[in-house]
């Protein structure tokens, strides 16, 4: 009896053995797609689609896939997990979409400033199972995702994760005069991206219950890189008379007027120009009699 069991025994572990070996690991057919979802400051999401082929006839579970995006210097700026297990077929391919969590200031350093394409080795590390056996498998492939739309809406429009990068702090008449006055108005640029980019322009006009009443532009030019996270900035507006400005500013006797500014934002950055139409509104702290015997 013995003898028989012992037999039994090496003939099980031959056949275990036997499966095992034939137990041919999934392989990744084709990267499908990488899509950027969002695009924040600290976190953005990635969509990654692969295609998963089970060489095996019969059927495998993905247990496990662990898979980092790296830089190329093999710095990790992104991750993602199999969120739960995954029965491929045999001899069949399947579609596999992951949710990838994005580093955004690392991700940032690893445009290319010719084309804004950021390029990736994807690396992953998983286990299959089949028939009570696991194996594990690894692969890696390069990859690239365009970023340009993404850095121009976030530059341009001078917003970030639904918030406002452009600041306005104050706003006070500088010079008064009977046919030109000097308007200044105070903000902060933040850049919680990281981004290195130079505000060239801010070419615009100023309105006041939708009459214009001048021009201006930025004071000076503003350059960021990686370690600057926000500057204080100032245009400064040339006010044509005086007297229709007062005459448009309804508000003028309660001590402030109201105003609008639309202009064009000028940005350098990435090997590339962004301009992006913008606007903002702030009001002038004034006394009316102060106005008058300014004229006077």
């Amino acid at each position: 009896m013995k003898v028989k069991y012992i037999l039994s025994l090496v003939v099980l572990l031959m056949l275990l053995s036997s499966c095992k070996m034939l137990f041919k690991k999934p392989e990744l057919q084709k990267i499908l797609d990488l899509q950027l979802v969002s695009f924040s400051p600290d976190r953005s999401e990635l969509k990654l689609s692969l295609m998963i082929k089970n060489p095996n006839k019969y059927s495998i579970r993905l247990s496990s896939l662990k898979l980092d995006l790296m830089d190329k210097n093999r710095n990790i700026v992104g991750e993602s997990q199999l969120a739960k297990h995954l029965d491929l077929p045999g001899k069949k391919s399947t579609n596999l979409d992951l949710k990838v969590t994005l580093y955004t200031r690392p991700l940032i350093k690893s445009v290319n400033n010719l084309n804004q394409d950021v390029q990736f080795y994807i690396s992953a590390k998983g286990e299959a199972k089949a028939m009570g056996i696991g194996k594990k498998f690894s692969f890696e492939e390069p990859y690239s995702v365009s970023l340009k739309e993404h850095l121009e809406k976030a530059l341009g429009s001078l917003k970030g994760s639904g918030q406002d990068l452009f600041k306005l702090t104050r706003t006070y008449l500088d010079e008064v005069g009977l046919s030109k006055s000097s308007l200044n108005a105070d903000f902060i640029l933040m850049n919680p991206y990281g981004f290195s980019f130079n505000l060239k322009g801010f070419p615009a006009k100023i309105y006041i219950d939708d009459k214009e009443v001048g021009s201006g532009q930025l004071k000076s030019q503003m350059s960021f890189n990686e370690h600057i996270f926000y500057k204080d900035g100032t245009m400064i507006f040339e006010l044509s008379n005086l007297k229709s400005v007062v005459g448009a500013a309804k508000g003028v006797f309660k001590g402030e007027i109201a105003y609008t500014v639309k202009g064009t934002v000028i940005i350098d950055a990435l090997g590339m120009t962004i301009r992006e139409p913008y606007q903002f509104s702030g009001k002038i702290p004034v006394s009316i009699w102060d106005l008058l015997l300014k004229q006077l």
